[in-house]
């Protein structure tokens, strides 16, 4: 089976500088059909040679990790071009949404809840660390970049780890520059922010920083700046914790204290031992909290969440409501006189002005978003119909670029008398659009 035929895209779900993340699904024989992730370069870092020995470095490294705590990787391929990552699907969230969520509503997760996390954060770390080679021998992986963002929680009380594109082991190929800072700053080590080696126990202190946050319901290293940020780091400075829950813990505060020592020799020494802290203190205090608790937890948040997106949705900006009247103005504006005799405009475009306006005529982006009727399979069979290709399927890159390109079909133009007046239309509307707001505004309608 072809890398075409086996993954299918959905939609977007996320993008960053250097790479971008799709849902998609993964279909096989007898109708089998699994959602994946599909993590995608950038096309323009697609040929910087080092970035992608990089990416491809951290699919090598996770295809070896199989563990509960760590987001599995299926496959990794090329396809025109396009280098991705395919991977298990986490339905949920991350911890950085979470933990926003929590700051706007004045909320804190239960102390009980918070150690919970960090726990599970210390048992995927633990297993990337202590994972070896066929002959015993520690790889000595160190993800780099445990964060918020890179730490998933699921629907079903799951936490995972994702994202090991800046780890670091002795079988990677490609290794990091002496001196270069990578991570995100906020949850670096201090020897990281100084240029110096780092080892696992900078993911120790990273999940010290997340613990402390959880806990505190405040941000730990957070300067005006990157530069600040970064500064703030190499002090690590750690206030008290205070009174959480109504009482003094210290035991608490000596194990996140611990975590978060300025030198790596005064940590803790590996994600399993500060795991192991974490449980005797909740045995000790008779706290109890599973994964059940966690999946009540981020099932309420994900009901927010979805009521919050499908109200931004319904209420579209006066000036998208502006424009896209004007656009639907203009595109009606050489249609033909119901009175003037005139005939429906043929399918080949020719006859004059009446003809809509069809995408496929123009080189752009198709929106991959899900739906019934505007699903990838539906759109991507009405592109390959316009161009007359029936039986040429859309390759997983042009799926992940999303984008229909305009074939040699001789019953259309050259497409540059459509798309010089599309832009010109949309000049004007824009133009419009803009002196109504300006006239809205000097009329005190719009404050």
């Amino acid at each position: 089976m072809t890398t075409r035929d086996k993954y299918r895209v959905i939609r977007k779900i996320d993008s960053g500088g250097m790479a971008e993340v799709f849902q998609g699904v993964a279909e096989g024989l007898e109708g089998f059909k699994k959602k994946v992730a599909i993590k995608r370069v950038l096309p323009h870092l697609a040929e910087n040679k080092k970035f992608l020995a990089m990416f491809l470095d951290e699919a090598r490294l996770s295809l070896r990790m199989t563990h509960a705590n760590v987001v599995h990787v299926f496959d990794i391929g090329q396809a025109g071009g396009t280098y991705f990552i395919v991977m298990e699907f986490v339905d949920g969230t991350n911890l950085k949404r979470l933990m926003q969520w929590m700051r706007e509503g004045g909320t804190r997760i239960s102390l009980p809840m918070a150690i919970h996390i960090a726990m599970e954060i210390c048992r995927g770390l633990a297993y990337a660390h202590e994972l070896t080679d066929a002959d015993g021998k520690n790889l000595g992986i160190v993800h780099r970049d445990v964060s918020p963002p890179n730490i998933l929680l699921s629907r079903q009380g799951e936490v995972k780890i994702v994202d090991f594109g800046l780890a670091k082991a002795t079988s990677q190929l490609e290794h990091t520059d002496p001196g270069v800072v990578k991570g995100k700053f906020a949850y670096l080590a201090p020897e990281a922010a100084w240029g110096r080696d780092v080892d696992h126990r900078a993911d120790i202190f990273a999940c010290g920083i997340m613990l402390y946050e959880l806990l505190s319901g405040k941000r730990l290293f957070l300067g005006e700046t990157d530069v600040k940020t970064v500064e703030l780091v190499r002090c690590a400075e750690v206030p008290p914790l205070g009174a959480l829950a109504g009482e003094e813990r210290p035991e608490l505060e000596a194990i996140v204290r611990k975590a978060l020592a300025y030198e790596p020799v005064d940590r803790y020494q590996s994600c399993s031992e500060m795991s192991e802290d974490l449980a005797n203190f909740l045995f000790s205090q008779r706290l109890k909290v599973t994964g059940f608790d966690l999946r009540r937890f981020v099932e309420e948040f994900m009901v927010e969440d979805e009521k919050a997106q499908a109200r931004e949705e319904l209420r579209p900006s006066i000036i998208d409501q502006l424009i896209q009247g004007e656009l639907a103005r203009f595109a009606s504006l050489d249609a033909p006189d119901p009175g003037s005799g005139l005939g429906a405009p043929t399918a080949g475009g020719g006859g004059g002005g009446g003809v809509p306006l069809n995408p496929y005529r123009f080189e752009g982006v198709i929106d991959l978003t899900v739906g019934q009727s505007g699903s990838p399979a539906n759109r991507s069979g009405a592109a390959r119909k316009e161009r007359g290709s029936e039986d040429a399927p859309l390759s997983l890159a042009q799926m992940l670029e999303g984008e229909v390109r305009l074939g040699n079909d001789p019953s259309s133009d050259d497409g540059h008398t459509g798309r010089r007046g599309f832009l010109i239309g949309l000049a004007i509307a824009l133009g419009t659009a803009a002196l109504v707001l300006g006239l809205l505004f000097a009329l005190g309608i719009i404050p």
